[in-house]
């Protein structure tokens, strides 16, 4: 019994530190609360990192392993900088778990170490500024990286699993111009120290959903898979960190990556790193070109060998990049598409790139060269050069030269559905020069065609009968005859366009000069229908990053920024609605303004000629100002088409004519700006069916006023807000004859008063109606014809004539006046008469 009692004291003293660490452990996680934790935490965080941090909760475990939950931390960017993103890292869940008892044995093993959608944003500004450095650009910092790594220590670490989940990294770098961002980042990792071992092993595995890379306006590589296995070992007394076993695929492309990363703790790491594509195939290569540049290419095999090697090797920190040199050869090649009969055979690529190590920013250095490249589709053979130096400005030497025989072109690549080639072309390029100045560049090329055919599935019409030669450098582009039937249409073109390198870059245009051209276009038959798309084209975005040296220049309005002048002869020229004969003439156009040169078509069978302007800068007013003159067409033929009266008549028109207006949005009259004034002649004509004389006949009872035979039709006229002022219209039908003034508006309506002369012959089937019948002897004049005055309103279809009384007022007033004259004049010259016969009788000698 006493010795169970001893027992027992001693199990309550053992006890006693037991129950107070519990107790301890308790409190302690009854006091660190989530609030209390925050409070104690991120101040400290702050001060330290001279930002902004956020956490929505922290939770703390102790038993049986201490374990540390974070939920939505963020980290902003330095204070006081703009960057393109508020955060510099974010976290949506962040947890640790340690095992408590390991500690006390000198060995720190860490059960899990798991980030949940890390997203890191790291920027460097214009001005260098960098968002992941507290440092201002141009300040000294210290020698070392603020890391610490006790090199003797003995204790053993153990992290069975670092693990990251959906990870984003951007890196955006704009003093220059690079940018990367990684996607879908997945990564499980295993650390692990041996006491006295003084070195870690690194075990993990990698997938990235998407990686891309290139510059601020445009990727090199976009949305590629990389997955990647990797060990590692580094040695801490060292500070060496040696790559083992690491193999990665970019997409299908395999990689190895083998040497060392030193100084990992100091501000400067020293690379020697080697990069190889062991056992690389044709197809692996090509599966890094995104799937829609090379035509939906499931269906692609290729082969050949295939070699690449690149080493890094050199210092890399904030200021300083390794150098960089790689080769790349591709031998005996073939490419074929599985639903093609033939393969793309003689590929043979050899290449080199090389960049010394400098300081970041290190301009003048760098160079890319592929030494040969050769390619045969059967037996034509494309081939071509090309070598850069100087990646920050670059200067380039390129050649390409090769024959093509466009018929085979879709047994060897696939073509969009409804694309037709044929004939030959042949190319031969050369350039030599600084990119940025495209001007000062040695530009040379010539392509030749034979009989090529180019039709695709949005082509109105194919192109046939290509045949002829384009020379060009870096300033002209010409072509002495360049022949070609497109459609029902044959064109021969002899051009020469100068400066053009203005039509696609702004500065180069201030520089060397406007773009101008020089057409001269001969056909035999020319029908716009062939030419002119269904649908203008469309716009093409405008850049993001504003106005660039790469940014064409602002068009005039409807048309591009070049000078033309152009001479056409064109035998048959055939529109939607008319078909000319005998087109010729010159025109120039000159800052969107079109000058028409004494431009002249025969048609309606008679001739038209005009000259003048039409400004075309501002789409939504297009001003002209036009002089025609138009010859013995025929009226019917011509005036049907633009007026509602010219149906009716019917002889042969000419008219001399001065129009100003606007056209409208879609390029057609806008009626209310149309103003103008000429004058009109019709000679052997007639008017038939017309309604107005129509209703002439049935006012006056004379039938043959349906149908007007004349000998010659006259008037001038004006043209303002919306109406024509005839002015003195006369119309000799031998006998009869018509007088009209007043106006007409372009809608139709009508404001006329016409004078009628009948002949006297006609009096007596004269049927006026009422009084007016009964004065009609009144109505005549001294040559005996009937003057009759109408007033016309109404609409050109449906005119309303009446007669104007106060003009037949008037006009019988003046006849009986007249007659009253002539009654008195006759008393008076017959008293007169008796008068000197009776003074001869009374004075008669005997």
């Amino acid at each position: 019994m006493a010795l169970n009692k001893r027992f027992r004291l001693w199990l309550i003293i053992l006890a006693i530190p037991v129950v107070l660490i519990v107790a301890a452990l308790i409190t302690a996680k009854l006091y660190f609360t989530s609030d209390r934790l925050k409070a104690l935490i991120i101040p400290k965080m702050e001060e330290a990192s001279h930002r902004s941090v956020t956490v929505k909760t922290i939770s703390l475990s102790i038993f049986p392993t201490l374990g540390v939950d974070i939920d939505e931390l963020k980290i902003s960017n330095p204070k006081g900088s703009k960057f393109e993103h508020d955060e510099f890292l974010s976290i949506d869940r962040l947890t640790l778990d340690v095992k408590i008892f390991s500690l006390l044995a000198n060995k720190l093993e860490v059960d899990e170490l798991l980030l949940e959608h890390p997203k890191i944003s790291l920027e460097v500004s214009a001005n260098g500024r960098k968002n992941y450095s507290s440092e201002q650009p141009g300040k000294a910092s210290g020698g070392g990286s603020g890391v610490r790594v006790e090199k003797n220590s003995t204790g053993e670490l153990l992290l069975s699993n670092l693990e990251i989940r959906d990870g984003e990294i951007e890196y955006l770098d704009k003093k220059y111009d690079s940018r990367m961002v990684i996607a879908g980042l997945h990564q499980a990792m295993s650390v692990e120290s041996k006491r006295g071992e003084n070195s870690l092993l690194v075990h993990g595995t990698s997938s990235i959903e998407r990686l891309s890379y290139g510059s601020l306006a445009s990727w090199y590589l976009i949305d590629q898979p990389l997955t990647g296995e990797s060990k590692l070992t580094y040695a801490i007394d060292k500070d060496i960190l040696t790559f083992d076993d690491v193999n990665l695929k970019v997409r299908e492309l395999p990689l190895a990556i083998t040497g060392t990363m030193s100084k990992l703790t100091e501000k400067t790491i020293m690379l020697d790193l080697a990069v190889n594509a062991p056992a690389a195939e044709m197809g692996q290569v090509l599966s890094l070109i995104p799937p829609e540049m090379l035509k939906k290419a499931q269906g692609l095999s290729s082969s050949g060998d295939v070699k690449f090697s690149l080493n890094i090797k050199g210092p890399s920190s904030e200021t300083m990049n390794p150098g960089t040199t790689g080769i790349f050869t591709i031998t005996n090649g073939a490419i074929r598409y599985a639903s093609l009969p033939k393969s793309i055979t003689n590929v043979n690529l050899q290449g080199s790139f090389e960049k010394p190590s400098a300081p970041i920013g290190a301009t003048g250095i760098g160079k890319f060269s592929i030494n040969r490249f050769t390619a045969k589709l059967g037996g034509d053979e494309i081939s071509g050069s090309m070598t850069m130096n100087d990646f920050s400005d670059p200067a380039l030497t390129a050649t390409v030269s090769g024959s093509m025989n466009l018929r085979e072109v879709k047994d060897y690549y696939p073509l969009e559905e409804g694309t037709e080639l044929g004939g030959t072309m042949r190319i031969g390029v050369g350039l030599d020069g600084k990119v940025k100045n495209p001007l000062g560049m040695k530009a040379s090329g010539k392509a030749e065609f034979q009989d090529v055919t180019i039709k695709t599935a949005g082509s109105r019409k194919p192109l046939r009968n290509l045949n002829g030669a384009i020379n060009f450098n870096n300033q002209v582009i010409e072509s002495k005859q360049l022949a070609m039937n497109i459609g029902e249409s044959d064109l021969n073109l002899n051009f020469t366009v100068r400066n053009y390198i203005g039509l696609l870059m702004q500065d180069a245009a201030k520089a060397a000069g406007k773009p101008t051209a020089s057409v001269t276009l001969t056909s035999k038959q020319f029908r716009t229908a062939d030419v002119i798309p269904d649908e203008p084209p469309t716009k093409p975005p405008a850049s993001a990053g504003g106005i660039s040296k790469g940014t064409p220049p602002a068009t005039s309005g409807l048309l591009p920024a070049i000078d033309i002048d152009a001479n056409v002869q064109i035998d048959k020229l055939v529109t939607d609605k008319f078909t000319f004969t005998n087109a010729h003439g010159s025109s120039s156009v000159s800052n969107g303004v079109i000058t028409l040169k004494n431009m002249s078509v025969n048609a309606f069978q008679g001739q038209i000629q005009s000259k003048g302007k039409l400004d075309l800068t501002n789409p939504a007013k297009k001003p002209f100002d036009l002089d025609l003159n138009i010859t013995g067409v025929e009226s019917n033929e011509m005036l049907s088409k633009f007026t509602t009266f010219g149906q009716y008549l019917f002889g042969k028109f000419s008219t001399s004519a001065k129009l100003k207006g606007d056209l409208n949005d879609t390029l057609g009259l806008n009626t209310q700006s149309l103003i103008g004034n000429g004058s009109v002649q019709i000679f052997d004509g007639k008017l038939l069916g017309f309604p107005l004389t129509t209703k002439l006949a049935d006012a006056t009872g004379i039938s043959e006023l349906r149908e007007v035979n004349f000998k010659n039709w006259a008037n001038a006229f004006s043209i303002e807000n919306g109406r024509i002022q005839v002015k003195d219209l006369k119309v000799n039908s031998g006998s009869t004859d018509f007088l009209m003034a007043g106006s007409q508006g372009l809608d139709g309506s009508m404001d006329y008063t016409l004078g009628v002369k009948l002949p006297e012959s006609l009096s007596s089937r004269i049927k006026l109606g009422g009084a007016a019948d009964q004065l009609l002897q009144f109505f005549k004049d001294k040559d005996g014809r009937i003057n009759l005055t109408f007033d016309v309103t109404g609409m050109t279809a449906s005119p309303v004539v009446r007669l104007n009384a106060k003009a037949q007022e008037d006009a019988a007033k003046n006849a009986l006046q007249q007659k009253a004259n002539d009654a008195k004049k006759k008393f008076e010259d017959d008293l007169k008469k008796k008068a000197e016969e009776g003074l001869m009788k009374i004075f008669k000698k005997p």
